[in-house]
């Protein structure tokens, strides 16, 4: 096993400035992660390549010496009347699902050659959320349910199949709103944050529900890709590492609170695992940066500043590698200058 600090990626290999306002939500497509979704306060979803069509051959990037800006995405998706706040990929790419301030769930066609949603849940019917909602995610075998979290403190489970209005499920034990909801690959698990400061985890399979107790208002989630640890973001400035098994914080990022320059306060911010779940990657509030952190040491190793005006960072999103498929392990950033910006290892 090598004992080589992992680094974060450094390398510009695109930028999308095609949003005109502040970028709320990333997500990569499913399947090796070829085209990215973004959604924004202009109230659009935007489809593009991860990478220039130019650029994704090893070779191509190493004699790269420019970037890209793309400014006209492959695809806009237009139905949301406020801001999108969160975005979700089927696993087949065939559709996706996007919540914000309209208290719908809209379900669309990654192909939408015609315009519009395929279908919306909880918009006509009085067991639809109540309030803005901030988070979604496909669960249930082949992707058959969404579940949907939100400020009026319920997560909904949704019958995509289903021509029933309403849903299956309502989970209403959170006190204040949610914020974020995981799914591990077993699937009948849920897993949700939320401002009254618990990460619940939801076994639909058993009837059971398990509460871990963090110091503050929890705004960010992320699954290590075997699942047993889960990556917590609260509003009292740090990012804990905690074990699922029993709820152990095994490692606060940063060390210690407001060290290195990092803030976070009282924005939601969306942090991540990075490079095989050997680093920690997450914005700021305060100077316009991205910071990656050693998983096993705590320490900083990596720093790249997305915006140079020190506008909010407020979303950060990892695609895994393949040697294999050739493929380089990306991030993406972005916030409230409306610019995501994706890096690679070069």
């Amino acid at each position: 096993m090598s004992n080589t600090t992992p680094k974060l990626p450094g390398s510009l290999v695109n930028t999308l400035a095609t949003h005109s306002g502040p970028i709320n939500a990333i997500t990569f497509s499913s399947l090796g992660g070829t085209y990215i979704l973004t959604g924004s306060s202009d109230r659009q979803i935007h489809l593009s390549r991860a990478e220039p069509a130019s650029s994704t051959s090893t070779s191509q990037r190493a004699t790269a010496t420019t970037t890209t800006t793309n400014t006209t995405p492959i695809q806009k998706y237009v139905a949301h009347g406020y801001p999108v706040l969160d975005i979700a990929v089927a696993q087949d790419n065939e559709t996706f699902a996007s919540v914000g301030g309209d208290r719908s769930v809209f379900l669309w066609a990654v192909q939408n050659t015609e315009g519009g949603t395929l279908r919306r849940f909880g918009n006509n019917t009085s067991q639809g959320h109540t309030s803005r909602i901030n988070c979604v995610v496909f669960t249930g075998q082949g992707d058959s349910v969404l579940a949907s979290g939100s400020d009026d403190t319920s997560v909904r489970l949704w019958d995509v199949k289903s021509r029933d209005p309403k849903p299956l499920m309502v989970l209403d034990e959170a006190k204040d709103g949610i914020s974020s909801i995981v799914v591990p690959e077993t699937r009948y698990e849920l897993v949700t944050a939320s401002v009254d400061g618990r990460v619940r985890t939801y076994d639909i399979r058993m009837g059971r529900i398990t509460v871990d107790v963090l110091p503050g208002p929890v705004t960010s989630l992320d699954l290590s890709s075997d699942a047993r640890t889960l990556l917590v973001g609260c509003l009292d400035g740090r990012i804990r590492v905690m074990d699922r098994a029993d709820g152990t914080c095994l490692r606060a990022f940063p060390p210690e609170k407001n060290s290195d320059g990092y803030k976070n306060d009282s924005l939601r911010l969306k942090s991540c695992f990075a490079q095989n779940d050997s680093l920690v990657l997450s914005g700021s509030e305060a100077d316009g940066a991205v910071r990656a952190w050693d998983l096993l040491s705590g320490k900083t190793v990596g720093q790249a500043v997305l915006s140079p005006a020190g506008k909010v960072v407020s979303v950060v999103k990892w695609r895994p590698g393949s040697q294999a498929q050739a493929r380089q392990g990306l991030w993406a950033g972005g916030g409230v200058d409306g610019v995501v910006k994706i890096y690679g290892s070069g």
